[in-house]
């Protein structure tokens, strides 16, 4: 907001110069009394001047605005925890969330470093210029082989980004790594940064040490006991409904009315939910859960709403309708119903009658994000011979994520679950073979360019055919492709750098429906094989795991083989 703006904010408010939009005599929660109340409520430009009982003067230039009976406005929903590369690309994900209601997301920054290291800053200043939905960040710094010192301390002076994090790498702490420690330090006392833990099964004493670093809230509580740990600690909690983590209501029928749950210091996160799941999980979604659950009405909404703008500080434009906030307000049916109508975005309608009133230039979209994400991979044309695998340690998955190391016999054939599993540099520079346990049985081979490290993952049945599916990757372009035994194909196309889609959030949704689909025909076991496909080389969560040192443990770090270079 200029001078200029903020002076008529001040006048529009004290009735000198007319409201450019007057919601007249509307119902709407007030969040910060718990109360539904009757008001006139007007804007200037985009932040509520006033909220009262006075008619304030318009003229022939304000919209004004009456709703139907039993309409009522709630504030714009804010989501505390996203990871907008999901398959999907940050403008989809900003899109789908202003469709329900969520018209702010605090996001990871990990993906887009990655990606497009240090001009990674430039993208999200231009997203913020070409997306209706409002975007903060947060900035890893427990990730220095992606994150360096001058990197790090560009995005904690950004005026976008205001919190450090997720610390997945947290037990460096304590043990003792003073680059971590000199990096929290620098983020929490000189930029004033919130920082957020990662902290799933971890014990009370460590949660206590992490408070004690500066860790301000977690997301990772898999139950109501999880939960009171985390309060007892000083901790805000964000209970989660996510594609593998589904903890949500279990959470609330744990919590039942036990008074040492604080509402107010927990919010909502759906953390980065696969695109077919996207609305299942959405903040509208898991307000609907709140109040089937019991929770009072006005706390279910603080939790997306009030609750996230205090814990990053933000309430003075954010969280609540009052006068001096932005004019981010959501028109519901009925308030038991938190799927908004209409949804106004810094006091413009982005939505209308469930629909986007003016809907974004998808060819313009797409040639600015292929210019931003193109193809960096280099492909390799396998043989066979390089195919061989030359340790007796392979990668058995226990979930959707966790996996443990098991030892097999290098002559043995596959047994009914297993599979071949081979990793490629995207630089071309050098590969690692195994096998894995418990992912499919149905699988004559995939290729996905889908995974943390952003490399090239085969896996199948049939060592032959996984070189084939390469090529045929190659040919049609970055994504994942699967063959299945039945001879079926499923074929997911991601041109962003192979980690992202362009289509729309229902289209893409629909196509990890029907590779889900198919997966669990073939012998899937668990939720969600994207996020198998995805954690396979993540650095963070046991307990073994394949990258550029090979195949190695996460909790010791010992690599058991290492990566073959490619000549």
């Amino acid at each position: 907001m200029n001078i200029n703006e903020y002076r008529k904010l001040i006048s529009v408010s004290m009735g000198d110069q007319p409201a450019t939009v007057w919601l007249k005599q509307v119902s709407y929660l007030n969040v910060y009394t718990g109360e539904v109340e009757q008001a006139n409520i007007y804007l200037s430009d985009s932040r509520i001047a006033y909220v009262g009982p006075k008619e304030l003067p318009i003229s022939s230039n304000t919209q004004v605005v009456e709703l139907e009976r039993g309409h009522i406005i709630v504030p714009g929903y804010i989501e505390p925890h996203a990871h907008p590369c999901q398959m999907y690309n940050p403008f989809t994900w900003g899109e789908a969330l202003l469709r329900d209601g969520t018209v702010l997301s605090i996001n990871d920054n990990l993906t887009l470093l990655m990606l497009l290291g240090n001009d990674a800053l430039q993208f999200i200043e231009k997203l913020e210029q070409e997306s209706s939905h409002m975007f903060l960040w947060w900035c890893n710094i427990d990730r220095p082989d992606l994150v360096d010192q001058s990197t790090m301390e560009a995005w904690l002076q950004h005026n976008r980004v205001i919190q450090c994090g997720e610390l997945t790498e947290w037990p460096k702490l304590f043990q003792g790594d003073e680059e971590l420690i000199e990096r929290l330090y620098l983020a929490k006392r000189h930029h004033r940064m919130r920082a957020e833990g990662h902290l799933p099964g971890v014990s009370y004493e460590k949660i206590s040490a992490m408070a004690a670093a500066g860790i301000g809230a977690d997301h990772e509580s898999l139950h109501a006991e999880d939960v009171l740990k985390r309060l007892r600690a000083g901790l805000y909690v964000a209970l989660r409904y996510s594609s593998i983590r589904p903890d949500l209501p279990d959470i609330l029928k744990g919590m039942g009315h036990d008074s040492r749950f604080n509402l107010n210091r927990m919010m909502l996160t759906s953390d980065g939910p696969s695109p077919n799941l996207v609305e299942k999980t959405s903040s509208a979604s898991m307000i609907k859960m709140c109040l089937e659950a019991g929770i009072p009405m006005a706390e279910a909404y603080r939790l997306a709403t009030l609750n996230p703008a205090v814990y990053y500080g933000l309430e003075e434009d954010l969280g609540g309708i009052a006068p001096g906030r932005l004019a981010c307000l959501n028109v519901l049916t009925s308030i038991n119903e938190p799927v908004p109508l209409h949804v106004m975005q810094r006091g413009e309608w982005v939505v209308r009658n469930w629909r986007r009133v003016s809907e974004p230039d998808d060819t313009a979209i797409s040639t600015w994000l292929r210019k931003v994400f193109p193809s960096r991979r280099t492909f390799v044309n396998l043989r066979l011979e390089q195919m061989e695998i030359q340790t007796d340690t392979g990668i058995e998955l226990v979930n959707d994520v966790i996996t443990k190391p098991y030892h097999f016999d290098l002559r043995s054939e596959l047994e009914t679950d297993e599979n071949w599993m081979t990793l490629l540099d995207t630089n071309g520079e050098w590969m690692i073979n195994t096998r894995i346990k418990g992912f499919a049985t149905g699988v004559e081979a995939l290729a996905s360019t889908y995974n943390a490290s952003n490399d090239t993952l085969l896996l199948g049945r049939s060592p032959s055919a996984m070189c084939e599916a390469s090529r045929e990757l190659q040919l049609h372009g970055e994504g994942i492709l699967v063959y299945f035994v039945d001879g079926e194909k499923v074929y997911i196309p991601l041109p962003l750098s192979g980690a992202m889609s362009l289509e729309r959030m229902e289209s893409v949704g629909t196509r990890v429906d029907q590779l889900n689909q198919k997966m669990r025909a073939h012998g899937y076991r668990f939720t969600d094989p994207l996020y198998s496909l995805l954690f396979l080389t993540a650095s963070h969560l046991p307990h073994i795991r394949v990258s550029e040192k090979g195949l190695y443990l996460v909790k010791t770090g010992e690599t058991l083989f290492a990566a073959t270079p490619l000549s």
